[in-house]
């Protein structure tokens, strides 16, 4: 048997040590330290939430609209009735001045959507394929963007901060329905779901059903392509003018 030449060992043996030191977990330098997700107790929350709920209702809404102000992103309403669903998309696009809505309410058959631009605002009805044309319209981002009945499931909500998560990019607390607070002064007495807030202050998505013996409503919202949504020219409107 010929023995190897002493410098092929040294250079094996080195190859074998470095090898073992790796899959023995030495750490590898430049290696960052991963980041500590935050708990419901040490989370910064911001105006109008507290680890126990919303302490003021009016102040969060605030905080929320402050926060999203002038940044272009997507929000999805669907509200479920027992014979009914409304969705509402709203999109609106900073960088190139664009927006959009679209409603659908499958209780009257409707599928309606509008795009907002310099042009002005036109209307295409998805059902009849009636487009409607407003190119005189003034509007604003905050006509396209805002979000009617984000409010009415919050009121009265007892919630309960229980986990923090990621949320659109950024970390957030979710909180449990619990309740209702003083049930017997509003028609809903009973509410399950969750609430998700951002630290920044937006309220990034929540999934309540309210009701009582007679009826029951579910309201979903979402948040979406904080600060880069973006609105296209859609393929029914018509062709530019040369």
């Amino acid at each position: 048997m010929v023995d190897p030449p002493r410098g092929s060992l040294r250079v094996l043996l080195l190859a074998v040590f470095v090898l073992l030191a790796g899959c023995s977990g030495l750490p590898a330098t430049g290696q960052q330290t991963p980041t500590v997700q935050p708990t419901v107790e040490n989370f910064s929350y911001p105006s109008g939430w507290s680890q126990e709920g919303i302490t003021d209702l009016t102040v969060a809404l605030r905080t929320h609209d402050e926060t999203v102000e002038n940044v272009s992103r997507t929000s999805r309403l669907v509200i479920t009735d027992e014979d009914s669903n409304r969705t509402v998309v709203r999109t609106v696009d900073t960088d190139a001045g664009t927006g959009s809505i679209r409603f659908i309410a499958t209780q009257f058959d409707t599928d309606k959507h509008a795009y907002y631009s310099a042009e002005g605002v036109f209307e295409y009805d998805r059902t009849t394929g009636e487009l409607s044309r407003m190119p005189d319209e003034n509007w604003t981002t905050a006509d396209v963007a805002t979000v009617a009945g984000l409010k009415r499931p919050l009121r009265n909500l007892e919630v309960n901060a229980t986990e923090t998560v990621s949320a659109d990019g950024t970390t957030a607390v979710r909180y449990t329905v619990t309740g209702i607070e003083d049930p017997d002064s509003v028609p809903s007495n009973t509410a399950t779901g969750h609430v998700t807030v951002a630290d920044e202050g937006f309220i990034a998505e929540y999934n309540i059903t309210r009701g009582n013996d007679k009826f029951t409503r579910q309201t979903r919202y979402d948040l979406s392509a904080f600060g880069n949504a973006t609105v296209t020219r859609p393929a029914w409107m018509p062709d530019e003018s040369p």
